[in-house]
């Protein structure tokens, strides 16, 4: 008797485990490289983006943008940003200039977005060379949609470039789309380029670096913003024409605010 009870509550004790295991497959997940989102993890970019054009911020208005980067593993430094900005009241938007995490896992983004969808202003965010390994390129696709986008506020357009070359095997940058969207933005009086790793670096790809900076000159491009390096950086680069802006990591509690008044552009670096 003895036996058969042992057996009996061997049985359920199985049964309970295999139960609690199938009810914490809908709680978890069941790789570290699945992506599997809530309806406000979708899609960011796009949604951001028609947050930023209904501010209908006409072209002689005054345009205030945040540029910050490699905003991953810093969460305590991520959350006091938030709480910064959120205290300001002249502020527009900001541009997230890439590596929102470190192994390019979804739970990593999740864990970003979790932060920066407290913020009070639209955020639009560029993909990263830790964004694109593992399972990354899937995750920041499904969370913020393509990889190369553009958008336009006020007098001023916004082109978001991938510059990944290693991790896209050397099919990024895209330069030819690249050309296309600033032969499009000829109307504007500003136009600003957005890229994770600047062209002086070797991981942008040595062949397309000279092409790039003939395009940023060829058509008058205000700003090429970047970040990646981890520290700040205004140079002039190519032929001295376009300036060229790395932002620091959030790690070093510091942040890029740009002021544009009509054709003029300027920026600060902003400590919290």
């Amino acid at each position: 008797m003895r036996f058969a009870f042992n057996c009996r509550s061997a049985a359920g004790a199985l049964f309970l485990l295999l139960s609690l295991g199938l009810q914490a497959c809908e709680e978890f997940e069941y790789s570290p490289y699945e992506v599997r989102l809530d309806d406000d993890e979708k899609d960011i970019n796009t949604r951001n983006i028609a947050r930023i054009e209904a501010l209908d911020i006409a072209p002689g208005d005054t345009l205030r943008f945040i540029l910050s980067a490699d905003v991953q593993g810093f969460y305590e430094e991520n959350e006091a940003m938030v709480h910064n900005i959120n205290q300001r009241h002249d502020i527009d938007f900001l541009l997230l200039g890439g590596d929102l995490t470190d192994f390019g896992l979804a739970q990593e983004f999740k864990l970003i977005h979790e932060d920066f969808k407290t913020l009070q202003i639209p955020y639009v965010a560029v993909i990263g060379n830790h964004d694109a390994v593992n399972n990354g390129q899937l995750a920041f696709k499904a969370m913020y949609g393509d990889y190369n986008t553009s958008f336009a506020v006020g007098n001023s357009k916004f082109i978001l470039l991938n510059t990944n070359y290693i991790e896209f095997d050397k099919q990024a940058p895209d330069l030819d789309w690249l050309e296309k969207e600033l032969a499009a933005s000829a109307g504007y009086e500003n136009i600003f380029v957005v890229s994770h790793i600047p062209p002086e670096n070797y991981e942008f790809g040595q062949e397309n670096a000279a092409r790039y900076g003939q395009l940023l000159s060829q058509y008058n491009v205000t700003f090429s913003l970047h970040g990646h390096n981890h520290t700040f950086k205004y140079s002039f680069p190519f032929d001295g024409t376009v300036p060229y802006v790395q932002t620091t990591t959030s790690k070093d509690r510091e942040y890029l605010v740009f002021t544009v008044m009509g054709d003029d552009v300027s920026f600060e670096r902003v400590h919290f």
